[in-house]
């Protein structure tokens, strides 16, 4: 059956609670307690909303209720509504400046996104910035969770389910290569004409096994004939960290060139153009909902002309 506009217009705050109540009691009389409500009331309530919506979002049994496949999208999507609520809500309550909440990685802290921040342009708009960090999967979790409004950094998009794939809106920014990095008086930094080969028997600092990056160095050096890096400093989600141990254990590493570039001086990357590991694809992502913020657009063009800045050509 197809939605209804007329009755989505109806729908209240309490209708689109009711998906969660009932994903997490499994029982119509139940959520009816919850609520304060009788339990023909709250049937009613389940009947509105699958008839805006135009789908069946409960199945029901003998054992109880639960949420259909079109429920439980229908959750997931009102979740990320509901907390736009909520932190709209806060932000009203507290009269404090707008609020950008943005989750980005680690590597991008060190160079891009606060270059962005830093711009004229954006400084105008004069939003406050509550800037989260993590993996790449945890950054895109907490976007369609609503937990944040964008997402600068890497995605993954084999692991993005697809409902989630078609309600991200994804502005490309820039891609910087992953290269080997150690202190400047490591004996590989002083050898010409370097080889892969030269890698063996090295000691590195790495993210984990299950990393995109770890997987990038393994890979590239099976495909030279060598075994995997033997590790012995293992941090995740932390190029810092890495290129800290770098510098003064006299380890290898494996980082994004931006990430190095942006450090201070005493490391060097090594020209293994063999190796072959892929780019770091870096981008803008935000729920379609969001993409016309005023905060979100300022964000958006600031990072272009930052990518821009840090690769001489302009971000597609």
């Amino acid at each position: 059956m197809a939605h209804s506009p007329q009755h989505l217009d109806r729908l209240r705050l309490r209708h689109l609670r009711l998906l969660e109540l009932i994903a997490d009691h499994r029982s119509l009389r139940a959520v009816a307690q919850h609520l304060g409500l009788t339990q023909p009331a709250v049937s009613q309530m389940v009947k509105d909303l699958e008839f805006a919506f135009g789908a069946d979002l409960v199945d029901r049994s003998v054992r109880g209720v639960s949420l259909s496949a079109a429920g439980q999208l229908a959750l997931q999507r009102t979740r990320t509504g509901l907390a736009t609520f909520s932190h709209l809500a806060h932000q009203l309550d507290m009269a404090e400046p707008p609020v950008l909440r943005i989750g980005t990685n680690p590597a991008v802290m060190l160079d891009l996104l606060p270059s962005a921040l830093t711009l004229a342009a954006l400084a105008e708009e004069g939003p406050r910035f509550i800037i989260r960090t993590g993996l790449a999967h945890d950054m895109t979790t907490a976007l369609w969770d609503g937990e944040i409004d964008c997402y600068v950094g890497r995605v993954d998009w084999d692991e993005v389910p697809p409902e989630a794939a078609v309600a991200l809106r994804h502005d490309p920014l820039m891609a910087t290569e992953l290269v080997v990095a150690c202190a400047e008086d490591h004996p590989l930094a002083q050898k010409r004409d370097l080889e892969v080969a030269d890698l063996a028997g090295h000691i590195w600092a790495l993210p984990p096994g299950d990393s995109r990056n770890r997987v990038a160095i393994d890979t590239g050096l099976r495909n030279n004939g060598l075994p995997a890096a033997t590790v012995r400093y293992e941090i995740a989600a932390d190029p810092n960290s890495l290129l800290l141990l770098a510098r003064r254990a006299g380890v290898l590493t494996v980082v994004p060139r931006n990430a190095l570039e942006a450090t201070p001086p005493g490391l060097r990357a090594l020209d293994l153009p063999a190796l072959a590991m892929p780019a770091v694809q870096l981008g803008l992502f935000t729920l379609v909902e969001s993409e016309q913020l005023r905060a979100v657009q300022a964000l958006r063009d600031a990072l272009r002309h930052a990518a821009q800045s840090a690769t001489g050509i302009a971000a597609t």
